[in-house]
């Protein structure tokens, strides 16, 4: 114990006088996560620091490594056997999300390499000011106004220490700038235009210009500056961060599952093609696109989805849900829609005032021309809105939020806790698992839009083992996503890009057959006794911890994760 209380000591986070335990620990360790990010916090619904933007000069991420391996040794020292099962996860769980930090800080380094890690402190920092109303209007647009002071600065920050920018990511900060440029100059404005303070308006005003001239000027920046170094992480970095989720096979036999799902997942999507196209089975993917609706449908037919899933899962027993409310469909905000099709907004754990759930559909614009039209159109049809409703709101992650706020008793560590494969393998799961429950009769269509989805998370989890531990070039990963999982060239490109920044997106992949193979085992146990909805309520109810601590908690032990 006294070593534990030298290194927390050395954080300036304990007194000598205060004995470590988990609980303490634990408080500390948040707590100083909120006071490095007030942009997290935001986000998770703290508001004590929504003026400030986050530190992001190397002595400041230096400090916070510096804490995280001080209170990492503290946990790691802890006697926490007399503690009950569920808190005793709870210590290792909270290990796993420092090691995930460190990692980040140590071995990926995006204040280093990246520089859209700036853009998007920014655009987060003042997004999570205005898409919820969490204070009156005037005191958010206080908060915006101090916040956009701090832009250029950050931004000078980044220029200063970024060094071996790899061109790809030149490349997507650039795509995200047009979109931050777009939240400063008419997205912030438009929602504080009610306010009726001529001074608060005038000194938005000056924030906003102040703002815009630093973007534009790290916009330049990023013109001038010269490709250098690589995107790839390497096998030990990638094996460092599957250990986080549980996962400590080698990393050939983790890639080797990949494969096989691939396989699986083609020759199923064969099947199904057949089915919808007996004739042409090589058409069916067309017959897919042209079944969709027009574009003033788009939001409509998607509430509509909504409730027909809501009342299948009640119908079906296939989960309880802690409400039978459902998110508020809406617009994607404009200055996302160039970066995602759809997702589910769920409040912070922590927030109290502002807890309405979203789910977002970037709507088909008609100033392109019909072609372009008709190619969103296709890209939105029927089935695979219905797939994507499944995989974002019901049962997918819009009932993940559901759980968050249906359990106030759950520790600091399991209401902060946000595993990629976990929060991730849920919802891909449950896009099989309604397909195999039969809704909406199981009909050939929607099996054709699952499998599709299902060979891009396949090719997602491929490529970002290739590209960071295999030496796959972004040309291989998009022919990749082209010829074996389906994309268009375009989707193909983006999807191979992503990879390059995200590799954490095998999470999809990972964490369905992270689940599948624990309802196998349980199903095995259990036999006639084995019941759907009390194998997903039990999984929901841990949080949104990693595979490995529910399966503890589900079985009584540990066991394999694939």
């Amino acid at each position: 114990m006294a070593s534990a209380a030298i290194a927390l000591l050395a954080a300036g986070i304990a007194r000598a006088d205060t004995p470590a335990t988990l609980d303490t620990l634990e408080k500390a360790h948040f707590q100083a996560e909120w006071a490095d990010s007030p942009v997290t916090a935001t986000q998770l619904g703290i508001h004590t620091t929504d003026s400030l933007l986050d530190n992001t000069s190397l002595a400041a991420i230096t400090a916070r490594t510096d804490r995280l391996h001080a209170e990492r040794t503290a946990l790691a020292a802890l006697d926490v056997s007399a503690l009950p099962p569920d808190r005793q996860d709870d210590r290792d769980i909270l290990l796993g999300e420092i090691d995930l930090s460190l990692i980040e800080n140590e071995q990926v380094q995006p204040f280093l390499h990246n520089p859209d890690f700036y853009v998007n402190l920014a655009t987060d920092g003042l997004y999570s000011l205005v898409n919820r109303n969490f204070a009156p209007l005037a005191d958010r647009l206080r908060a915006v106004i101090a916040r956009e002071r701090q832009i250029p600065g950050m931004l000078a920050t980044g220029e200063a220490q970024l060094t071996q920018v790899p061109d790809i990511f030149i490349e997507i900060t650039q795509e995200d700038l047009a979109g931050a440029l777009s939240l400063v100059e008419q997205v912030i404005p438009a929602a504080f235009e009610a306010i009726p303070d001529r001074k608060a308006r005038a000194e938005l005003r000056a924030s906003t210009k102040s703002a815009l001239a630093a973007l534009n000027a790290y916009q330049h920046y990023l013109a001038t500056l010269k490709p250098d170094g690589t995107f790839a992480l390497g096998a030990d970095t990638l094996s460092a961060m599957l250990a986080t989720e549980g996962v400590t096979l080698p990393l050939d036999q983790v890639i080797a599952a990949g494969r096989d799902q691939l396989r699986h997942d083609q020759a199923a999507l064969d099947d199904a093609a057949r089915a919808v196209n007996p004739l042409h089975p090589e058409r069916a993917l067309d017959n897919l696109r042209r079944d969709h609706t027009l574009p003033d449908g788009l939001i409509p037919l998607v509430q509509n989805q909504l409730v027909d899933a809501q009342r299948f899962v009640v119908a079906h027993k296939l989960v309880t849900l802690p409400a039978m409310t459902l998110p508020v469909v809406t617009s994607t905000p404009a200055f996302e829609r160039s970066l995602i099709t759809a997702a589910t907004d769920w409040p912070g754990p922590f927030e109290r005032v502002a807890t309405t759930s979203y789910y977002y559909i970037t709507p088909i614009t008609l100033g392109g021309t019909a072609e372009s039209i008709e190619e969103a159109m296709g890209n939105a049809n029927t089935p695979t809105m219905l797939d994507t409703t499944i995989h974002e709101a019901m049962p997918g992650h819009y009932v993940q939020g559901l759980y968050l706020r249906a359990n106030p008793q759950w520790s600091l560590t399991r209401k902060s806790a946000q595993s990629y494969a976990t929060t991730e393998g849920w919802a891909h799961y449950v896009e099989q698992m309604m397909v195999e429950q039969g809704f909406h009769g199981a009909t050939p269509r929607l099996h054709l839009a699952q499998l599709q989805e299902a060979l891009l998370r396949d090719c997602r989890f491929l490529v970002a083992f290739g590209l960071h531990a295999q030496n796959m070039s972004v040309q291989d990963a998009t022919a990749l996503m082209q010829h074996e999982c389906y994309q268009s060239p375009a989707a193909a490109y983006k999807e191979a890009r992503r990879g390059t920044m995200d590799p954490g997106y095998y999470s999809y992949l990972l964490g369905k057959l992270m689940i599948l193979r624990l309802r196998a085992d349980m199903q095995k146990t259990a036999g006639k006794d084995f019941s759907l909805r009390a194998f997903h309520d039990g999984l929901l109810s841990r949080g949104l911890v990693p595979m490995r601590f529910i399966r503890r908690e589900m079985t009584g032990h540990d066991g394999p994760a694939l």
